[in-house]
């Protein structure tokens, strides 16, 4: 008989990792966000470029060793539907009527 608890458990214990991340809105480092997406770190600096990926945010100072980070949430709306995503500063920028520069929308 297969034991199925031992394949069961570190699943499960991913998973609430998981949902616990996602509530709490936790920032991930650009290699863990590369690989959620499935795309390489060059494809989301193009991204975020163009406007069809989410902002990172700074964790340093530094210039030379700048570490980015993405907020989970906006990662998560990313992953749902890629194609339609747009960071809201960039879907509103031709009206010219959005003020904060760090919010973000998923548009369908």
């Amino acid at each position: 008989m297969i034991d199925f608890t031992k394949s069961i458990k570190p699943t499960f214990e991913a998973q609430v990792t998981a949902a616990l991340m996602i509530q709490t809105n936790a920032l991930i480092p650009i290699k863990l966000a590369a690989r959620l997406c499935g795309i390489s770190r060059q494809e989301i600096d193009r991204r975020v470029h163009n406007g069809t990926f989410p902002k990172p945010h700074k964790l340093s100072g530094k210039k030379r060793s700048m570490r980015k980070a993405f907020y989970l949430s906006e990662i998560h709306d990313w992953i749902r539907d890629p194609k339609n995503y747009r960071r809201i500063e960039d879907a509103e920028q031709s009206t010219g009527s959005f003020a904060d520069g760090d919010e973000y929308q998923h548009l369908e």
